[in-house]
């Protein structure tokens, strides 16, 4: 019998190990090599739009992005117009700095993401302004930041987009839900056909540029909450915290009243010794941390005892020992969750439905950030 027990003890350990060592061999299997489309029905496609921030179809300054299942195309921004070398065409256009992420919603991939941050994207397309009606193949491709896996992507349109224009005539965007086909090649080699030699330079872990919740959003906010260890709103030695996908902004005390420059709010109050950390789970980091401490923050906000808030929150600095500098404004507009309200002792107040603008700079930022999204407060 105890001879029994010991083998069976060592069968148990073998398969044990065995399934231990499969399950590390299928951890490694991250990236599944193929050609994915959504014509085969191995992903589907959830829009694309055109931002006509040049001023109208064709100019340079707009910027592109297509979204799908496991995968968004964006910042990518027009260059240039040329005439097609396809005759099914009319035009060429050069879109410059745009960021492809694959992640594992989609076919290509079992866990984790891919992500090229120095896309050069080529258009052929026509448009008949009479009827509306757009026809484009987009493609672009190259290799994965940090990987030794390449891709190529090409995406067909072909209908009458949504366009809106304003009152005044101006385009501002069109866009549509439904692509002709997609079509996604993953490979452990150079792939033909991709366009090349103006994508710009990686910037490896950092990934510059100006990031928002607008809609669609580059990433979302999880909650701010201010703990009341002054006393109550607005008391000195109160304690702010602000999360969302890949930042935490956190340590920023109350000191006191702050000059008030805005008109459209009643009061100002500035925080001391903030910390912020940014991480690679939002769009600014392909890896690893940034993090700036002794921020100091101010606030413009109103409020009154029915409930209603709104603030302005900004602060500004240097990443440590990396020269990058930063930027950032979160705004509320609602009535936050209070702890305490009514009686002597207040305890926090919390709000989980916040906007915010984050600029990662490689050069000294000169422009204050605005509350806006789209022209939308």
């Amino acid at each position: 019998m105890k001879r029994l027990i010991v083998f069976t003890l060592c069968l148990l350990l073998v398969g044990f190990a065995v399934s231990a060592k499969n399950d590390k061999d299928k951890d490694k299997n991250m990236v599944n090599l193929g050609t994915y489309s959504i014509g085969a029905g191995d992903f589907e496609a959830k829009f694309w739009k055109e931002m006509f921030k040049g001023g109208g179809p064709g100019q340079p300054g707009n910027t592109l992005m297509a979204v799908g299942e496991g995968l968004i195309f964006k910042h990518a921004v027009l260059e240039s117009v040329g005439v097609s070398t396809d005759l099914d065409y009319q035009w060429i256009t050069t879109y410059v700095g745009g960021m492809l992420t694959l992640n594992s919603s989609g076919p290509w991939l079992n866990k984790g993401k891919l992500r090229d941050t120095a896309v050069l994207a080529m258009n052929d397309s026509k448009f008949d302004e009479d009827t509306g009606h757009l026809e484009f193949h987009l493609v672009f491709g190259g290799q994965f930041d940090d990987t030794g896996y390449f891709y190529r992507v090409d995406a067909w349109y072909q209908g009458e987009p949504r366009i809106q224009i304003d009152d005044e005539g101006n385009w501002i965007f069109h866009r549509d839900n439904i692509f002709k086909d997609i079509i996604i090649q993953i490979a452990e080699e150079p792939i033909d056909g991709v366009p090349s030699g103006g994508g710009g330079e990686r910037p490896g872990k950092v990934n510059y540029g100006t990031y928002s919740t607008c809609d669609p959003p580059d990433f979302n906010t999880k909650f701010w909450k201010e703990m009341f260890k002054g006393g109550g709103p607005g008391q000195p030695g109160n304690v702010l915290k602000a999360i969302g996908d890949g930042f935490v902004f956190k340590h920023a005390v109350l000191e006191g009243e702050g000059a008030l420059t805005d008109p459209d709010y009643q009061y100002a109050t500035m925080y001391v010794g903030g910390k912020l950390t940014l991480n690679s789970s939002g769009p600014w980091l392909n890896k690893g941390q940034l993090r700036a401490r002794d921020i100091t923050a101010h606030n413009f906000f109103t409020w009154d005892k029915s409930g209603d808030l709104h603030f302005e929150l900004r602060f500004e600095g240097m990443f440590e020992d990396t020269g990058i500098y930063f930027q950032v404004l979160a705004w509320y507009d609602g009535q936050p969750e209070m702890k305490g309200w009514g009686n002597t002792s207040y305890e926090f107040q919390r709000g989980t439905d916040f906007h915010a603008k984050i600029i990662i700079s490689a050069t000294e930022i000169t422009e204050a950030l605005t509350r806006d999204c789209n022209g939308i407060l």
